[in-house]
C-alpha cells in the first residue's frame, strides 16, 4: 500500500506543535530534506570540482511518497521530489527538479537532479522570493559539509506560527551564504507577521544560529535580507 504525503498542515503538525518557535534554533520540518541535501552535496563535490553551493527547497514545494508495506524483496522506502538550485564558484547557477530515495531508517540511498531547460519552456513555478544571505559574527572557515537551514513563519494568528517556506543550503567554502525562500506567486504579506529563523549545522550539531527569530519588515520582504549568525551559548554542567 502506498500513501502520498504532501506538505500540508497535517504533515507539519509534529514540527509546529513542539512548539516550533519555543527556541531560537529553527530547524527543518523534516530531517529527510537534510539527508537528501547531504547526499546531493557529496555526489556533486565528487563530480564537479567547481561546485560551490547547492540548495533544496522545503515547504511548500516538496512531495513525499512513502511505501508503507514491503512488497516482496522491496524494502520500505520514501521518495521525495522537489526543486532546488546548484551554484558554481564562477557565479552561475542552474535550477533543477530532484528525486531522492531514502531507506526505512531515513538514510538517503539515491539523489537525482534534472536541470531545467528554460529555452524549452521548462521552468520552476512562478514564485514570490524572499532572498538574502547569512554571514557569521566572527571570521572563521566553514566546517566541511556545513548546512544552512532556514524557515519562514507567519505568527500573526498563533505564536506557534504557520510554516510558509523553508530551504536547506549546502556550502563548504563561502561566506556569506546566499538563500532564496520561494513562496507561491499569489502570496501576500498583508495581515501577516513574518519571522525568519536560520542556523548552520555540521555533523548534526548547531554551529551558528540567529540569536533570536528575525522579524521581517515590509522593506525586507522586497529587498535582500542579511542575517548574522552567532555561536550558541555554551550550556553549563
Amino acid at each position: 500500500m502506498t500513501t502520498i504525503h504532501r506538505l500540508l498542515p497535517a504533515l507539519l503538525a509534529a514540527s509546529i506543535a513542539s512548539p516550533a518557535l519555543a527556541g531560537p534554533d529553527g530547524g527543518i520540518s523534516t530531517p529527510m530534506l537534510s539527508r537528501c541535501a547531504g547526499k546531493a552535496g557529496l555526489e556533486t563535490r565528487q563530480s564537479d570540482a567547481a561546485f560551490g553551493l547547492l540548495s533544496l527547497d522545503g515547504a511548500p514545494w516538496l512531495s513525499i511518497e512513502r511505501t508503507d508495506e514491503a512488497v516482496g524483496i522491496q524494502p520500505i522506502m520514501t521518495t521525495i521530489t522537489g526543486t532546488g538550485s546548484r551554484h558554481r564558484r564562477n557565479g552561475t547557477s542552474v535550477p533543477f527538479r530532484f528525486t531522492c530515495v531514502l531507506d526505512a531508517n531515513g538514510q538517503a540511498l539515491m539523489f537525482h537532479a534534472s536541470l531545467l531547460m528554460p529555452k524549452l519552456g521548462d521552468t520552476l513555478p512562478p514564485a514570490t522570493v524572499i532572498s538574502g544571505a547569512a554571514t557569521l559574527a566572527e571570521k572563521t572557515a566553514l566546517p566541511r559539509g556545513v548546512e544552512l537551514q532556514l524557515q519562514l513563519f507567519d505568527i500573526a494568528r498563533s505564536p506557534d506560527g504557520e510554516l510558509l517556506a523553508e530551504q536547506v543550503v549546502r556550502s563548504g567554502w563561502q561566506v556569506p551564504i546566499p538563500f532564496a525562500l520561494r513562496l507561491p506567486a499569489a502570496f501576500s504579506a498583508e495581515g501577516r507577521k513574518l519571522i525568519l529563523m536560520a542556523r548552520l549545522v555540521a555533523a548534526h550539531q548547531v554551529q551558528y544560529r540567529l540569536p533570536a527569530p528575525r522579524v521581517l519588515t515590509d522593506r525586507e520582504i522586497l529587498a535582500p535580507v542579511v542575517l548574522t549568525l552567532e555561536k550558541p551559548e555554551s550550556k553549563g554542567p
